[in-house]
């Protein structure tokens, strides 16, 4: 076949034309469908819904109690046994950092005994609310015996907590522990109810307490522990501690707050635990002044029972009715078990000789 040259043009105007629509086909369909998924307008890859938060239940209870609890620092003595302070013995000064929960909207507020028992000065008692503010307290009353203690802050209008009967708790209740840990502020840990009416020894003191594995340290003492309706149903006051051989953890302990209503009862309008039967005598609980046997006793109260009987500073109490004294703790538990007004019997140890005293207990006072 013989084409001529016009015919050849056409051809290849013809074959131009067709690969430009080819091209531009392919080109749109690109653009289409990977131009698109690159970001192009017409074609979205991923579509993300944005909703507002809901708040769980747990946030709500966190809500209602964390603004009920302060951090608390105070400077504290610290007494020292060691032949190396001082070549002798003596104390120092530190710095003791709590927690407490405030109980009224007029600023009474609830902390452990032994965050500030040895304060050195009431006016070193400093209290962070819940907005960074940061108030001067003054030291209402506290009682070793529970280790609980009341302050006071000029303040009303404050957020505080409601207490729950604690004789309601149960085993595996949802429970949260707000506090100060290590001093370093607050912050919330959540747990279980693991023990209910469980006697411990802390702080040189036997009490019943809640245990819970929420986590719990040094700094959450006089912190609080809540429902999972933000009431109140403990105060923090100690963790099982670790030894050289084992680790523990998940074993924290609050007193109830049936314990903490009734004894705050008494710290407010009294200064101290009324109806409590007393030998009229201050002891030494640190240990400092431990002996090896019985507890050395500080101070005889004024006109007190313990004086009457001839009972002198610087006695060491070993025995009451013939019930062992190694410790305050076991002090406290004995007393505890007697009425006022009952006489008892006393041994005690005085320059070495073994005395006996009877005693007529007295009512606890503030002295």
């Amino acid at each position: 076949m013989k084409l001529n040259f016009k015919t050849l043009i056409i051809i290849f105007l013809v074959g131009l034309l067709g690969s430009s629509v080819g091209t531009f086909g392919v080109m749109s369909y690109f653009n289409r469908n990977v131009n698109g998924i690159a970001g192009g307008s017409n074609v979205v890859l991923n579509e993300v819904e944005y909703t507002s938060y809901e708040k769980s239940d747990y946030t709500k209870v966190i809500e209602k109690a964390y603004d009920t609890v302060v951090e608390i620092t105070c400077t504290v003595r610290s007494n020292n046994n060691s032949s190396f302070f001082f070549f002798g013995g003596g104390s120092s000064t530190s710095t003791s950092a709590g927690s407490g929960v405030i109980l009224s909207e007029d600023g009474y507020i609830v902390t452990n005994a032994h965050v500030i028992e040895n304060i050195v000065d009431e006016d070193s008692i400093e209290i962070k609310l819940y907005d960074g503010e940061i108030v001067k307290g003054k030291l209402i009353g506290y009682d070793t015996r529970t280790d609980l203690a009341v302050l006071k802050i000029d303040k009303n209008g404050l957020p505080y907590a409601s207490l729950l009967d604690s004789t309601q708790l149960v085993l595996g209740q949802d429970v949260f522990a707000i506090g100060n840990p290590l001093g370093l502020g607050k912050s919330v840990s959540d747990g279980i109810i693991s023990a209910l009416e469980k006697e411990i020894y802390v702080n040189n003191v036997y009490l019943t307490v809640i245990q819970t594995n929420a986590a719990v340290n040094a700094g959450n003492s006089g912190g609080g522990l809540f429902d999972n309706n933000g009431n109140l149903v403990g105060i923090v006051n100690a963790k099982r501690p670790s030894t050289f051989t084992t680790s523990v953890e998940g074993m924290g302990y609050a007193i109830p707050s049936n314990t903490v209503l009734r004894i705050v009862d008494d710290l407010v309008e009294y200064g101290y635990v009324k109806d409590r039967a007393a030998l009229g005598v201050k002891v030494y609980t640190t240990s400092s002044y431990y002996s090896l046997k019985g507890v050395v006793v500080s101070e005889v109260i004024e006109g007190g029972s313990a004086q009457k009987a001839g009972i002198e500073a610087n006695d060491i109490i070993t025995a009451i009715d013939d019930q062992q004294v190694n410790t305050y703790a076991d002090l406290s538990k004995i007393l505890d078990s007697k009425e006022i007004g009952e006489v008892v019997s006393v041994t005690l140890l005085r320059n070495d000789e073994e005395l006996k005293y009877n005693v007529t207990l007295q009512a606890s006072s503030n002295s």
